[in-house]
């Protein structure tokens, strides 16, 4: 059995942090049944203090050099350290990419990116999309039949705290707005929010914004926050209890990342729009799964539709209800064993 899993993540400028969340929540399952993790490609200034003791091996990858060369630096990490298992969290990783690790032998996860139209030959598939069916990727796959699939919001993978977050009634009057989008570049999105429907929805709810300190539009966030009215706007930096922060709102407006299945384990309905291609089918799946509105991309939607989106929603209590009780049953915090069982090739508890 291996004691070493090598992880291969995608990050920098637009790209956000929800695949360095993803991989850190798994090395940390794995840390917990004695099996070590090492990183490679996130910058130093990604990892965080307790990540020592999730990761005891870290390799920031500034120049990926190609497809070939960038696997061939996981093919080596995984001969080092004696395992052949291995987690790909990077949309990058197209055929050429795929195909440097299977002729070094090893076996792998791999979460991909929907909007793209390669071919796969991994051990394991991932993709939580409410969309993603395994029958439409049969042709894609090189040998279906060595090929496990986990699709669907089941196999979301989250912080542990999400797991623990306190119920509350469904359908409750909405007086707390979260308004998010990732711990990276939003777009322009949270501004677009605050034009959109600061001051409007009544004096009784609060805009709960959220943004990462790297979100180059933090500063303009800053500004119109410290213009609107006590009472009206909060807004929260890389808050430490995101799972409580979140859990003590009453609907959402965010993007189609790991952010929507957290939203949904919470219970709280959402509105959405994507940030990027990647995001538009995660969105157009939650609409179809729980009747939250997709409003399109980010660049593509006006202050109105905006507006009309989320005040009408408010003012649907049953609705709301109907889509918290949907996202709640899709989403149950168990999805970062089930991958890590598939990888090993355990059956889950």
């Amino acid at each position: 059995m291996s004691r070493w899993v090598v992880f291969r993540c995608q990050s920098g400028k637009g790209v956000g942090l929800g695949h360095v969340t993803r991989c850190c929540e798994m090395a940390r399952h794995l840390r917990d049944q004695g099996i070590g993790s090492a990183m490679i490609g996130p910058a130093e200034g990604l990892r965080l203090a307790e990540d020592g003791d999730l990761f005891q091996h870290w390799q920031a990858v500034e120049d990926r050099q190609g497809s070939a060369r960038d696997a061939a630096r996981v093919v080596a990490l995984c001969d080092r350290l004696g395992t052949r298992h291995a987690v790909i969290d990077d949309y990058r990783a197209d055929p050429a990419f795929q195909e440097v690790l299977k002729a070094g032998g090893l076996r792998w996860l791999q979460q991909f990116d929907a909007s793209c139209d390669w071919r796969f030959c991994c051990d394991v598939l991932v993709n939580a999309g409410p969309l993603e069916r395994r029958d439409a990727y049969l042709p894609r796959l090189e040998r279906p039949e060595r090929v496990q699939t986990l699709f669907g919001p089941a196999h979301a993978v989250l912080r542990r705290g999400f797991r623990q977050v306190v119920r509350r009634r469904d359908g409750r009057a909405v007086r707390r707005v979260l308004v998010a989008f990732g711990g990276g570049d939003d777009r322009g999105a949270i501004a677009l929010v605050l034009k959109a429907v600061a001051g409007r929805l009544g004096r009784e709810v609060t805009l709960v914004l959220v943004s990462g300190a790297g979100n180059p539009g933090l500063a303009a966030v800053e500004r119109a926050a410290a213009e609107m009215g006590s009472g009206q706007v909060e807004l929260h930096v890389g808050p430490e209890d995101m799972p409580g922060l979140m859990a003590g709102c009453d609907l959402a407006v965010i993007a189609g990342g790991t952010m929507s299945y957290e939203a949904a384990i919470c219970g709280l309905p959402m509105v959405t729009l994507a940030l990027a291609a990647n995001q538009e089918r995660p969105c157009l799946g939650w609409q179809a799964l729980t009747g939250a509105p997709y409003l399109g991309r980010v660049a593509d939607v006006g202050s109105e539709t905006l507006f009309e989106a989320v005040s009408s929603l408010i003012r649907a209590d049953r609705q709301r209800e109907a889509m918290a009780v949907k996202g709640r049953q899709a989403v149950d915090g168990r999805g970062v064993e089930r991958l890590i069982s598939a990888l090993l090739e355990r059956a889950v508890a």
